[in-house]
């Protein structure tokens, strides 16, 4: 599946959400996703079509960090602050385009209950992240959403002592002490994510004072990436039982604002989603404005789903129906295995870059460092034992170098061998004038050149 971005970001003409493009947050669907679907021949294991490996990755900052954590509740929004000594060393890559971290927590009730097979899910915390080199990728998404259902209990399965203090923050309405671990919330570890259902929305923004321009209409377009499997966490109602009543969500980058995603922005830039009320859609107002608006339409028909979602999911989850990734608590260890290299046809143009020549056509990595790197792994990691610390005492002859050295050493010698027979059967039929043995030998000659040709042309073909 190729998701749509919302246009380029040059100044000449402002992105807008075109005709076809998936608008809107959060998606609606008609039914569950882990249900079969009417008018579909077993839409579940259908599915699994849409299950590929993870295309994104998160440097997570400090792991374990002490943090002071605050909460920000009223009717429009319940925000975790304080974790900026976690956030501010956490990135986000896609592809080539580089994310940075908001230092804010939201949660709110379950934007995406039709994506989260446990009914009691009713909650659901939401990080962002904003690009920062849009510049040079200008058809990135613009921001990112990763997000994960909540379900309230009397017991915490993870991170137990951090929703502790934030649930003693909002009831004690103090700043609460505590440690914390933020790759916990949306992965197994710190190197590897939980599986997401993902999806990308395009959102029409209105802004003010842009350029010397009273009002501007454009649009971001907007990844969202929502964790499959649940987090279980302790909940009061006079604690982190107050986020029921938070029914959207409301964007949130900071330290940056969601305007910077336009390189021209200055201080009195105004950013709003549609709110519905003006002549445009868009508010009547002229402050900053959000909560983005959901879509018109619901998705009911399930070829839809086949091209508006992918199910991202680490390696030794591939193949795996959503049910069955659903339901693992820690994944199954991939088996390690060599990689299988082929021959190809190099074009300079198009396979050299670095002065590497790209073997591996999923990574582009190049031969070179794929052996380096299952050296060290099968060395246990000891570079030394890897023998990568070793000097290089080569000669810098490759294989391919020998064999084209003995390859010209044998022609030549046999071109010599050749030219010598010749000048003897010239000199049978010319001195000796032997005719008999002299037509003997030239037919010998000639059967001699023939299957030299034969073996020539065979070495040719098995090098194609």
């Amino acid at each position: 599946m190729n998701f749509i971005a919302c246009g380029s970001k040059d100044m000449a003409a402002l992105p807008k959400c075109q005709p076809g493009d998936t608008s809107g947050f959060p998606i609606k669907l008609s039914q569950s996703m882990f249900q079969n679907w009417p008018l579909s021949t077993n839409s579940v294991d259908q599915l699994r079509t849409l299950t590929v490996p993870t295309d994104f990755t998160i440097q997570w900052g400090s792991s374990t960090s002490s943090v002071v954590i605050s909460v920000t509740n009223n009717s429009s929004i319940f925000q975790i602050r304080g974790i900026s000594s976690i956030t501010q060393g956490t990135t986000l890559t896609y592809g080539t385009a580089i994310y940075s971290c908001s230092e804010v927590l939201s949660i709110v009730q379950n934007q995406h209950k039709f994506l989260t097979y446990d009914p009691k899910a009713i909650y659901e915390i939401i990080l962002a992240f904003q690009i920062i080199n849009k510049s040079t990728n200008p058809s990135s998404p613009d921001v990112i959403l990763v997000t994960r259902p909540i379900v309230f209990s009397n017991y915490s399965s993870s991170e137990g002592e951090f929703w502790g203090a934030v649930n003693k923050s909002v009831s004690a309405r103090s700043p609460q002490g505590t440690k914390f671990n933020l790759s916990n919330i949306y992965g197994y570890n710190a190197s590897m994510l939980l599986p997401m259902i993902t999806y990308q929305t395009c959102l029409p923004v209105k802004l003010r004072n842009y350029l010397g321009q009273a009002s501007t209409t454009t649009s971001i377009s907007v990844r969202v990436n929502v964790v499959v499997q649940p987090i279980t966490i302790v909940a009061t109602d006079d604690g982190l039982g107050k986020c029921s009543i938070i029914k959207q969500y409301t964007l949130v980058t900071e330290p940056k604002r969601p305007v910077d995603i336009f390189p021209n922005a200055s201080a009195n830039t105004v950013f709003q989603f549609r709110d519905g009320y003006g002549d445009d859609l868009f508010p009547l107002h002229s402050s900053n404005y959000y909560i983005p608006q959901g879509p018109n339409e619901t998705v009911s028909a399930f070829k839809d789903i086949i091209h508006k979602f992918q199910i991202l999911v680490p390696e030794a989850f591939l193949g795996k129906s959503l049910g069955e990734i659903a339901d693992v608590a820690t994944p199954p260890p991939v088996p390690k295995k060599k990689k299988a290299f082929k021959c190809y046809r190099i074009d300079p143009e198009k396979d050299i870059k670095n002065d590497q020549i790209l073997v591996d056509p999923q990574t582009g990595q190049s031969l070179h460092d794929t052996m380096k790197q299952e050296a060290l792994e099968s060395a246990g990691g000891d570079p030394t034992l890897a023998g990568l610390n070793v000097p290089d005492t080569s000669s810098g002859l490759m294989p391919g170098d020998i064999q084209q050295i003995l390859l010209t050493i044998f022609i030549v010698i046999g071109t010599i061998i050749m030219l010598s027979y010749l000048g003897f059967i010239a000199h049978t039929f010319l001195v000796k004038r032997d005719l008999h043995n002299g037509i003997y030998h030239f037919i010998f000659l000639i059967l001699i050149i023939i299957v030299l040709s034969l073996i020539g042309a065979f070495i040719g073909n098995q090098d194609k």
